[in-house]
């Protein structure tokens, strides 16, 4: 094996968890909503943690008392939205490999981290998943180290959306296999969070 390759495979990867948001739409914080007796937050670091030997938190949101000893990072300062978060991380620990996620993905499961996992390569620098022709997801997400170089570039643009990553260099975009699409489903309102407590489809029913 190359060295640079050996290097790779021996890079630690942990898992950050996004908070910071303001939770307009869902009229409560996300982290705190319950799904099947378990907050959001919690079943995300459930699934996170069933893969990854270390899961922080990202931001400055409300976690409920289970999660009060969690390390925490703050926000990358002068940053805002999701990239505030994920240029956190790689800066606090430059070295690793990270998988990003909101906290509005409860229905994580943690297979689909085994297989965003499988996607990395040394020539892979972040890893989006391509949901549909025109929208990748970029919280839940892989960031290598690599990647903190693009993302800085977007910043100093002054472009906050990490969606803009899809289509640079070494910016991989695979479609998930059609039984993990359902751990990318964002809960951001109360009607949509009535429509997993009662889906009517079996794939929804497949994520519970």
């Amino acid at each position: 094996m190359p060295q640079a390759d050996e290097s790779w495979s021996r890079r630690p990867i942990r898992g950050g968890v996004l908070i910071g948001g303001g939770s307009r739409r869902m009229g409560r914080p996300k982290p705190l909503v319950s799904l099947d007796g378990a907050t959001f937050i919690e079943r995300v670091v459930n699934a996170l943690s069933a893969r990854l030997e270390q899961v922080v938190l990202l931001g400055q949101g409300p976690v409920p008392t289970s999660l009060n000893g969690m390390m925490r990072i703050p926000d990358a300062p002068g940053l805002v939205g999701p990239l505030a978060g994920i240029l956190a991380a790689l800066r606090w620990a430059p070295g690793a490999c990270w998988v990003v996620i909101a906290c509005d993905l409860p229905l994580l499961r943690a297979e689909a981290v085994d297989w965003l996992l499988a996607q990395r390569a040394p020539d892979r620098w972040a890893v989006l998943p391509r949901l549909t022709p025109q929208r990748v997801e970029p919280l839940l997400a892989v960031y290598e180290p690599e990647s903190r170089a693009l993302l800085e570039e977007l910043t100093a643009a002054g472009i906050d959306s990490p969606h803009s990553l899809a289509g640079r260099p070494h910016v991989h975009c695979p479609s998930p296999p059609e039984s993990l699409r359902c751990c990318w489903t964002n809960i951001n309102t109360p009607e949509e969070l009535r429509a997993v407590q009662e889906p009517s489809d079996g794939a929804a029913r497949g994520c519970m």
